[in-house]
């Protein structure tokens, strides 16, 4: 699976100190995601420092990927991730936990990512170890993890 266009739109040219600045990306999923099944683990960091408008834009930067892959798998946004793709959502904080297994449905996945609350400190390690355990060593499908970066 890859990314075949990407497009970051910066709607100010100036930034006050403790300022902030909007930025919208726009990705697309490449179609060789519907030929080749990818199970993909989507790690969202919840720790304090995620609290109010940065925990608020990842949700809806995680719901707005889940859409995308769900429309790329079957060309259309119906509540499932088709071609045999998956996702799984882990969450970190002090620990990492796996919020869902690796599943297709879109309700699921929104809900858990909506579920989120922002606390405790910044585990990343613990993220990966939990995501890397959602995958099966026997599935052919591709495996891919994505961390944003807020």
């Amino acid at each position: 699976m890859g990314v075949t266009n990407s497009n970051k739109v910066i709607n100010t040219d100036r930034i006050a100190c403790d300022g902030s600045l909007r930025v919208s990306l726009t990705l697309t999923a490449a179609p060789d995601i519907i030929t080749n099944p990818t199970d993909i683990v989507l790690i969202l960091d919840r720790s304090g420092s995620m609290a109010g408008i940065p925990l608020t834009n990842m949700k809806l930067g995680a719901k707005t990927f889940i859409d995308i892959i769900d429309e790329a798998t079957d060309n259309t946004q119906d509540g499932q991730i088709g071609s045999g793709s998956r996702i799984g959502i882990v969450s970190f904080s002090n620990t990492a936990v796996a919020n869902t297994q690796l599943i297709t449905s879109v309700d699921t996945l929104k809900s858990a990512v909506d579920s989120l609350t922002a606390g405790g400190t910044t585990n990343h390690a613990d993220a990966f170890t939990k995501a890397i355990q959602l995958f099966d060593p026997a599935s052919s499908n591709a495996k891919v993890i994505v961390k944003p970066v807020l």
